[in-house]
């Protein structure tokens, strides 16, 4: 629940600065994505002003600020520093052609094993994201290695994707019927993942949940539209690129942000000014670094008894049962502040869980109910079978409930 909770103070955040930035139609879907996770007196109160905004502004999402096509020079230190760390064009364009070999061997794409852990997964992900990306990597396949990888991660942190990836391998959602995504070719609706509560997740979408939002040397969502329509830009020192999400596929521009700065900042920039700009990324970096050192990657806990995993627990909170291994789970309970992370956790997933086996017993109702409707909720109409539909019990949604 704190994960959630986190996850939805920070699409409130962003729902705001695109207000701000007169965005409203990506003002309102994003508080919607936060009330979904979390909802909040201070996110609904925001919902309906940005709604009132919207409707009286229908044309506001698709106007966007004008970017000066004139790239401005960068400081020489910072040139040389850019071509020092810059990779070679045939280094970046072997590496996305490895990438685009995989197919849809997911674990391939990842470069993780078939018994990776979510840890590793999540882990994998933020580092191949942060070297694909259209605005990191030139190579002109960077876009569809960026989306293959974004599907990849969306298939394998979901349990129930993964498990039918692993049955037959290939793309689970392509074998489960259903048309592509007007925006991203190939793909279907919800082929970039999707929350528990089943909204579409885009490849920018996900990328900013990972990474964050803000100024310096975050990510800015400059123009977030439902049409499959989206900009965002790098900030930081000069030289940063902007990428474009639209139509079939990732259009890729590139300029310098330093002109537009020049109207409020002075153009001689001292060296410090420069170090606090690009601090955010190396904090961000330097975080990604850290924590994938020391993450343990082995399972503290199983929701199923085996012999590993056989000592009966149940957390104190919400009373959700689970297995650990004995001699393992020793320093745990030496350390009330080590139980009580591990607890919150086990409530987490188990809510997580829930979640998605709720979501498909309401799909099985709802299949089930236009079965019975017939043609126009006339012709061919079962009135029986629609009441059991109707009545059909619905009890993980039952137990979510309890827990909510």
């Amino acid at each position: 629940m704190d994960t959630n909770k986190e996850e939805a103070v920070r699409c409130l955040r962003i729902a705001k600065n695109q207000y701000g930035s007169k965005n409203y139609e990506a003002a309102v879907r994003l508080t919607n994505k936060s009330i979904h996770l979390f909802p909040t007196d201070e996110a609904r109160e925001f919902l309906v002003k940005a709604e009132k905004a919207a409707a009286a502004n229908p044309s506001s999402s698709a106007t966007s600020t004008p970017t000066s096509e004139t790239p401005s020079s960068p400081a020489p230190s910072q040139a040389k520093e850019s071509a020092r760390e810059k990779p070679s064009a045939s280094q970046q364009d072997a590496d996305v052609r490895e990438i685009l070999s995989c197919g849809t061997d997911y674990y391939k794409v990842l470069k993780v094993d078939k018994k990776c852990t979510e840890v590793e997964v999540k882990r994998s992900y933020r580092k191949l994201a942060l070297k694909f990306h259209p605005d990191k990597n030139n190579s002109p396949g960077a876009d569809e290695a960026f989306k293959l990888i974004s599907k990849a991660f969306t298939v394998l942190s979901d349990p129930q994707k993964r498990a039918v990836h692993d049955a037959g391998g290939g793309d689970p959602e392509q074998r489960g019927g259903g048309g592509g995504h007007p925006g991203f070719s190939g793909f279907r609706s919800q082929g970039f993942g999707a929350s528990p509560f089943g909204e579409e997740i885009s490849p920018e979408d996900l990328f900013n949940m990972f990474f964050g939002a803000g100024a310096g040397g975050g990510v800015n969502m400059a123009n977030l539209h439902r049409q499959g329509s989206a900009s965002f830009s790098f900030g930081g020192p000069a030289g940063f690129s902007s990428a474009t999400f639209v139509g079939p596929g990732f259009r890729a521009r590139t300029f310098n942000t330093a002109q537009a700065q020049q109207q409020y900042q002075p153009q001689q920039k001292s060296g410090w000014s420069i170090f606090l700009q690009i601090l955010p990324l190396i904090l961000l970096f330097g975080y990604t670094m850290f924590s994938s050192l020391i993450t343990d990657t082995t399972p503290i806990f199983s929701f199923q008894s085996t012999s590993v995993y056989s000592q009966p627990r149940m957390t104190s909170s919400l009373h959700v049962p689970y297995y650990v291994e004995p001699k393992a789970f020793e320093s745990y309970l030496s350390s009330g502040y080590k139980l009580q992370k591990v607890e919150k956790q086990v409530e987490f997933d188990w809510i997580q869980s829930l979640q998605h086996a709720c979501l498909n017993e309401r799909k099985q109702q709802q299949i089930r109910l236009n079965n019975a409707r017939g043609v126009f909720g006339v012709l061919g109409r079962n009135e029986e079978q629609y009441q059991e539909a109707l009545n059909m019990p619905l009890r993980k949604c039952e137990e979510l409930k309890r827990f909510s």
